[in-house]
């Protein structure tokens, strides 16, 4: 019984031995882990370079352009974006994986089952994962050199684009004034500023014109959130004259009244020299209120 017994004890040691035996040889060393992290990194850099780049590059364009014209949002011109990026990732995948396979790196030699290892796995999610953050960040490098804020400024433009041609083009006619000016606010600037006064759709030789909150009759307006009439301009001290300089433009008469929203002023409505009249009256009072 002893012998049978030592037989059994024996076998059963040969066998673990063997299994431990093959066990270190299937886990990978960490030199081998390592090369499988970096072959799996590479092609994600590729991957989420041109992932980000197309996404920005293409929204970009989509939102000065399509997003301009029909008022879409900067949210649906990077989706936009997002499929000419997909699109570009179908058609440049082997493209990426030849230039990985021309680069030469070291193979890691791992068999079939040393990669299904959890050891491998997460070798291989983790090399992914710092691939395409790699990729994504330097495709993110070309917003150094976009202005960023163009898209912005250009849907601000056409929005007061529209308010002016659709309430200061018709309100001034409406009221009997000979020109209209629709002042906006800047807070960071503490200015105002609009384009060039004018009663005309020809918007293309208008300019830009900025004064402080605290100059003229509209920024007396703005500050003290009340409507002025000024039946002569010129005689009163506080009407800012430079402006009639810039605009070659002589202002005879004035009225202002405030923009409000939410409880705050954004705007300066300021109608111009009312025709065939000293100065503008109750009616039209009555008529800019209801265009502010």
């Amino acid at each position: 019984m002893s012998k049978r017994g030592t037989g059994q004890n024996q076998n059963f040691s040969t066998t673990a031995v063997k299994a431990k035996a093959t066990t270190s040889e299937v886990d990978p060393t960490n030199e081998q882990l390592r090369l499988l992290g970096i072959r799996s990194s590479i092609p994600m850099i590729g991957f989420g370079f041109m992932d980000n780049l197309v996404m920005i590059q293409a929204g970009e364009m989509i939102d000065i352009s399509l997003g301009v014209t029909f008022g879409l949002s900067t949210l649906t011109a990077a989706g936009f974006g997002q499929i000419f990026s997909d699109v570009a990732g179908v058609l440049s995948g082997g493209a990426v994986d030849n230039l990985v396979s021309k680069l030469q790196i070291p193979h890691h030699n791992l068999s079939v089952k040393q990669l299904s290892l959890k050891s491998s796995r997460m070798a291989i999610t983790s090399g992914q994962i710092f691939g395409v953050i790699i990729g994504c960040l330097l495709g993110m490098s070309c917003l150094l050199f976009m202005d960023t804020s163009k898209a912005d400024r250009m849907k601000k433009a056409k929005e007061l684009d529209s308010i002016f041609e659709a309430v200061m083009i018709n309100g001034c006619k409406l009221i009997g004034a000979e020109r209209a000016t629709l002042w906006m606010v800047d807070k960071e600037s503490f200015e105002l500023w609009s384009r060039v006064t004018t009663t005309t759709t020809d918007q293309s030789d208008m300019d830009i014109v900025r004064i402080n909150f605290s100059k003229g009759i509209v920024g007396r307006c703005y500050k003290s959130g009340k409507l002025m009439n000024i039946k002569n301009a010129y005689a009163d001290e506080r009407y800012y004259k430079s402006i009639d300089s810039f605009t070659g433009y002589k202002t005879q008469s004035l009225l202002c009244c405030p923009v409000e929203s939410d409880g705050e002023i954004i705007a300066v409505i300021q109608m111009i020299n009312k025709k065939n009249s000293e100065g503008f009256n109750d009616s039209d009072i009555s008529l800019i209120k209801m265009l502010s």
